[in-house]
């Protein structure tokens, strides 16, 4: 297979992963459920917890399985055809930036919590479960879904670290919570206001 090839192939696999990401199942499921905007009420945020403000559970659990599934799907793909875990969770940055900085809205999306586990359950369902659970857990004992969805990644390199052995997994790992925590940048500083 020839240089070009490659290079070809491997800038589609980009500019589809970024447009995968980009597709705004928030905004698409509150159309589908004749539900107002999500970046009209609320956080404004376009993700399942703002679509939950509308008090549609439905629209929120189709924009949940949506964002969760735009992760999993071509990940889980090129996991079968080849290429190599660490790769993938390099790629699927892309992925997240789709989600978090969409073309199709003016580059202003979601937190990519809901694409990064499902993208996680792709790769290492142990380590999604585990993040899973831990967010469980902080909410039920805060109920604010914002702290435990960082709680939950906070932990991710730890459980990364003891549920695999591949070190450029869990150096990647670190990078998922950074993304998460710069998304989440807003509500931090409005926690943090709320406990002074």
């Amino acid at each position: 297979m020839s240089e070009n090839m490659i290079n070809t192939e491997t800038f589609i696999i980009i500019v589809l992963l970024y447009l995968l990401g980009s597709i705004p199942f928030a905004v698409v499921s509150s159309k589908i459920f004749n539900l107002p905007d999500p970046r009209s009420f609320g956080s404004k945020n376009p993700g399942a917890t703002n679509v939950m403000r509308s008090g549609n559970k439905l629209a929120a659990l189709f924009t949940l399985l949506g964002d969760g599934l735009k992760g999993f799907i071509p990940i889980s793909f090129l996991l079968s055809h080849g290429f190599i875990e660490y790769e993938l969770y390099l790629l699927s940055f892309l992925i997240l930036i789709g989600h978090c900085y969409p073309i199709t809205l003016n580059f202003k999306g979601g937190k990519g919590v809901a694409t990064s586990l499902g993208i996680l359950f792709a790769l290492t369902p142990l380590v999604a479960m585990c993040v899973i659970m831990s967010w469980l857990l902080v909410y039920y004992l805060f109920k604010v879904s914002g702290v435990s969805a960082l709680v939950g990644f906070l932990l991710l390199p730890l459980f990364m670290y003891l549920l695999t052995d591949d070190s450029y997994m869990i150096i990647l790992s670190f990078f998922n919570v950074i993304f998460i925590y710069l998304t989440h940048k807003k509500n931090i500083v409005d926690f943090l206001s709320s406990q002074s």
